[in-house]
């Protein structure tokens, strides 16, 4: 193989390990601030979270990019494993995750939203598994 495809391949997998990690943890810290120590002050907790989202998008980015790159650079587009993955990630987790840029930076900054967006990451949390569970076995198994 190619020294550049796997430094691409090197990178993605970088990108994916910091979407998951930023994705994972910044749910978790939302759900325990919100249902575990239920503090008066969630504004300071909502804004934190708002300026981690951040680094979750540009995480999402680099991989949709760099997972592209490989997939045009090195013929790989005939490859199903390779097309299923990239309809999950354009027709499920990019959706998600500009709703929730969307939410995050122009909507969830009172009380009311605040519950409506805890709602959203309750609901989407499972098909969130599920769905990266799907990428990693097409990723490790390469299905045709």
């Amino acid at each position: 193989m190619e020294s550049s495809y796997l430094f691409l391949k090197y990178l993605h997998i970088l990108a994916v390990l910091g979407w998951i990690s930023s994705t994972s943890s910044l749910g978790l810290f939302l759900l325990y601030k919100t249902f575990i120590v239920k503090d008066l002050n969630q504004y300071l907790e909502r804004k934190f979270y708002r300026f981690l989202t951040i680094f979750e998008l540009l995480f999402f980015a680099l991989v949709l990019l760099l997972g592209l790159t490989m997939a045009t650079n090195y013929n790989m587009l005939d490859l199903k494993w390779v097309r299923y993955k990239i309809m999950i990630a354009f027709g499920f987790f990019l959706p998600l995750e500009i709703l929730n840029g969307i939410l995050i930076f122009k909507f969830v900054k009172n009380e009311i939203w605040f519950k409506i967006y805890d709602k959203f990451i309750l609901l989407i949390s499972i098909p969130l598994i599920i769905f990266g569970l799907i990428v990693i076995y097409l990723a490790v198994f390469k299905i045709n």
